[in-house]
């Protein structure tokens, strides 16, 4: 701030911006202001030319002082969200590639939903330890009320629910079916984000939806599995759980981009978020574990050393992978997350060609290729919208 009088450089206005808002560090003429915890708020200096009296005597007035701290911030925005992609996408591999060789049908251990039991605390566990050590200098967030107790809860509960749902409904469904199923998981959540006023739906993003759609279909038709039935109970367990899945990353796009900065939702760093949510969602596997999973929790099963060391493995890398997501639907929204989910797809199959040396024939490639288009073409629709703000 400034003592006396105003600076000799000319009338100046300050205005107070999140760091999350303006999604980049400051730089140059910002410093940091009001409080020290995480997202920090930033007072920004826009220092206008005093006015110059022309010979004449008119006033001449200056052109604005450009420095190019906006560009800048947009290319730090830009990288921030290429580093968190990446880190998703890696710990997303290594969570898939390390479950599948746990519960697959030569595995150590055939029960997701209880191995999910044990994940999800574990996650919690590690989520919280990597705060206290990350942000050991914050001061103590205010005490949670009630309602935002409520808000926890319900983000945790529809997480528990949404994978309970997805991996009962592979019992009534082919990989096929399920796959072309999920694919329409964008348009559902391109219609919760415009229900719940955080996104509109315009031409560009239709058009996008459906070439994701279409990328997923194709992807299923390319796996011909269609051996089994496929029963209606099936169908509706997905579906539930995609609705599930748009409301939760809509409520954490509120909680992460809307909440007032001196609650203390808004002052909890991600991986606090984290440590507060899994908890239930390993709780909510429990029961679905002992109705479906009979005899998942008997002592020679659970005493094994190789179980307990991919629990951990799982569980670091799933730390990770959850702090990029929450990550990335802060910085962009939870429809472009939703968009980069159903991109990440081609990376998890590209290991496992590597690792598991699997085949990919041309009709799954095809899909892809649609996914990939789809995708470019909801970055055109957000470059289009930031084109308008700007003007």
């Amino acid at each position: 701030g400034f003592s006396g009088g105003a600076p000799s450089c000319g009338q100046s206005s300050g205005a107070a911006m999140r760091h999350s808002e303006i999604g980049a560090e400051p730089y140059e003429l910002a410093a940091p202001l009001l409080r020290r915890h995480s997202d920090e708020n930033f007072f920004t200096i826009n220092a206008m030319p005093s006015p110059r009296v022309s010979d004449e005597g008119e006033v001449v007035s200056m052109p604005p002082i450009t420095n190019g701290i906006s560009a800048r911030r947009r290319r730090m925005a830009v990288f921030k969200v290429v580093v968190y992609t990446s880190l998703w996408w890696m710990a997303a591999i290594l969570v898939i590639v390390t479950i599948k060789k746990t519960v697959n049908a030569s595995g150590i251990y055939r029960y997701p939903f209880a191995l999910t039991s044990f994940i999800q605390p574990m996650t919690a566990l590690s989520a919280h330890c990597l705060s206290r050590i990350v942000y050991r200098s914050r001061p103590k967030p205010p005490r949670f009320k009630w309602r935002e107790v409520g808000v926890l809860l319900t983000m945790g509960g529809l997480q528990g629910l949404e994978i309970g749902l997805t991996n009962k409904a592979l019992e009534f469904m082919t990989v096929a079916t399920r796959t072309m199923i999920s694919s329409t998981n964008v348009l559902f959540m391109m219609c919760t984000a415009r229900l719940w006023g955080l996104e509109h739906l315009g031409a560009l993003r239709l058009i996008s939806a459906m070439l994701l759609v279409g990328g997923g279909v194709v992807q299923g038709l390319g796996q011909g599995d269609f051996s089994g039935e496929t029963k209606v109970i099936g169908v509706g367990m997905q579906c539930i759980s995609m609705l599930l899945s748009a409301q939760r990353w809509a409520l954490a796009q509120l909680v992460l981009q809307r909440s007032d900065p001196d609650s203390a939702l808004g002052q909890t760093s991600k991986l606090g978020l984290l440590a507060r949510t899994l908890p239930l969602t390993g709780f909510v596997c429990v029961p679905l574990s002992c109705i479906f999973e009979p005899g998942a929790y008997a002592g020679e099963k659970l005493l094994q050393r190789e179980l307990w060391l991919n629990v951990v493995t799982v569980s670091a890398a799933l730390t990770v992978m959850l702090y990029a997501e929450l990550q990335l639907v802060k910085r962009l929204s939870a429809v472009a997350f939703n968009v980069l989910a159903t991109v990440h797809q081609i990376p998890i199959v590209l290991a496992g060609v590597v690792l598991q040396h699997n085949v990919v024939d041309r009709t799954s490639a095809y899909g892809f290729a649609f996914c990939l288009v789809g995708a470019l073409v909801y970055a055109l629709a957000r470059h289009f919208d930031r084109m308008r703000m700007e003007t």
